[in-house]
């Protein structure tokens, strides 16, 4: 396994991964985009130059925002992310930034059991945020994580 930043090139590949993994999957330009964002960071890990897994984030101030992560379900339950995101917390902590959010899909049980694994704690709750088939909406949990 390889860890590198996320760039340009990587950005069709990431939203295939994206696009499978959810309901409404961001496309390349989306990615693109926020690789050309200045606050927005990413990192990928290939293995045998397969693009396998991703995380992608947002730093404002003494604050980190995770945007995706994503394994490919081929992948999954390798450690990928958890490598992705000690990465990122060790990232996060040299650079003095002294906590992490995210939002996660309430039904999305595998990401629940990731994150409290990690030690983020619920910080609120969006009703009816993610959309789902036949217009059906799910809410999303708000969690965070005290670096230091």
């Amino acid at each position: 396994m390889l860890i590198a930043p996320l760039i340009q090139s990587d950005c069709s590949k990431a939203a295939l991964l994206h696009q499978q993994s959810f309901y409404k999957g961001w496309t390349e330009k989306d990615f693109k985009d926020f690789i050309d964002d200045p606050l927005i960071y990413g990192l990928k890990v290939t293995k045998d130059d397969v693009l396998t897994s991703i995380i992608l984030w947002r730093e404002v101030g003494n604050e980190a925002e995770i945007l995706t992560l994503i394994v490919d379900p081929t992948y999954q339950k390798q450690g990928q992310a958890t490598l992705l995101l000690k990465t990122l917390m060790t990232h996060l902590v040299h650079k003095n930034i002294s906590q992490i959010f995210l939002e996660v899909a309430e039904d999305n049980e595998g990401a629940h059991y990731f994150y409290k694994n990690h030690s983020f704690q619920l910080l609120n709750k969006r009703p009816k945020y993610y959309k789902r088939e036949g217009n059906n909406c799910i809410a999303a949990l708000n969690l965070v994580k005290k670096l230091f």
